[in-house]
């Protein structure tokens, strides 16, 4: 075959299917990749954006609550600190206190009880208050303060028990000083009295004027120490009612009764009536014997009923005021001892 019978590709005609249709089979490969559509790639920024905006407000979240974890426990660590300061300032009045509830009574007690008096309500106050500081900062406080933050607690209640007792407490302490000087008084002035009583009886037996001239003064010195002595003992009864010191005003009145017939006798002696003498005499010396009888009933001291009326009256307020001392002094040591670790 010649080149004249040869198909032109440009001008042979093209291949066609039933009723002219294209001819059937795969399209023919492309000249370059086909980029991937835009939709799907939009989508994948967005899932990204959106991953990259949560993980913005997570940190965020957390950044916040940092912030207010962190600062919820400074304020509760400064309520605490509060706290501590008016527990410390309150203690000046809990010694105070401890003192004069440990103290023996004495001339002294009443004005150091007037003063502590006057300082407990505000002491009261401050511990109150400590305690509504310390209950408001436990929820928000560091770990390593919680342990301090309970002993304070146990602490400022403890000391607030101490001071519940202290009005019956202080209230007896007042009335046994205001009993106990003027009673010690009055027991030392009869003593005195006695004695010069017998230095009266020693000169009146020696029997001569001057003797009995002696005898006479003597018994009026003792005299008036009695006197004296009644009314300090009515004064301390009148202070501490519930102290019974009746016994030593009775003897006293017939300490007195026994010195009127101590002057008659010296009275009848110098005017030269020796029968009325000797029979006043022997009256005055039965009053003493009486007298000695008496005295073997008393107390060696008035301090002994006063510090009976004392128990009676704040016995189990004292009790009471040092079990809560101890636990006072028990809390105080884990104080310590949590403070050393917070603070280690």
């Amino acid at each position: 075959m010649d080149d004249s019978s040869r198909p032109d590709p440009d001008t042979s005609p093209e291949p066609s299917g039933p009723a002219g249709a294209p001819p059937v089979g795969p399209p023919a490969a492309p000249d370059a990749p086909t980029l991937p559509p835009s939709g799907p790639r939009k989508d994948l920024m967005a899932v990204v954006v959106v991953v990259a905006a949560i993980a913005i407000i997570a940190l965020g979240i957390a950044g916040w609550m940092y912030y207010q974890t962190t600062a919820s426990q400074r304020a509760a660590v400064e309520l605490l600190e509060g706290a501590t300061a008016l527990v410390e300032s309150a203690d000046a009045v809990v010694l105070d206190l401890d003192e004069v509830v440990r103290a023996e009574i004495d001339s002294e007690m009443t004005t150091r009880v007037a003063e502590v008096a006057e300082a407990v309500p505000s002491a009261v106050e401050k511990l109150e208050e400590a305690l509504v500081l310390i209950d408001e900062s436990l929820e928000d406080l560091p770990d390593d303060e919680i342990a301090y933050a309970r002993a304070l607690r146990s602490s400022a209640k403890a000391r607030l028990e101490m001071f519940e007792q202290a009005d019956p407490i202080l209230d007896t302490n007042k009335k046994a000083a205001a009993a106990l000087e003027p009673a010690t008084r009055a027991w030392a002035l009869v003593l005195e009295a006695n004695g010069l009583s017998r230095q009266a009886v020693e000169e009146y037996n020696k029997l001569t004027r001057e003797s009995v001239t002696r005898s006479a003064e003597l018994t009026r010195q003792s005299n008036g120490k009695v006197i004296e002595a009644k009314a300090l003992f009515s004064e301390a009864a009148t202070g501490f009612p519930e102290a019974d010191l009746s016994m030593y005003i009775e003897y006293t009145e017939a300490k007195l009764a026994a010195l009127v017939i101590s002057k008659q006798a010296d009275e009848a002696f110098l005017g030269n009536r020796p029968a009325e003498a000797n029979t006043l005499g022997n009256r005055f010396n039965e009053a003493e014997r009486a007298l000695a009888e008496k005295a073997k009933e008393l107390p060696d001291s008035p301090a002994e009923p006063i510090a009976a009326a004392y128990e009676a009256l704040a016995g189990k307020a004292t009790e009471a005021y040092l079990q809560a001392r101890a636990r006072a002094t028990e809390a105080d040591a884990r104080l310590r001892e949590a403070d050393g670790r917070a603070n280690g």
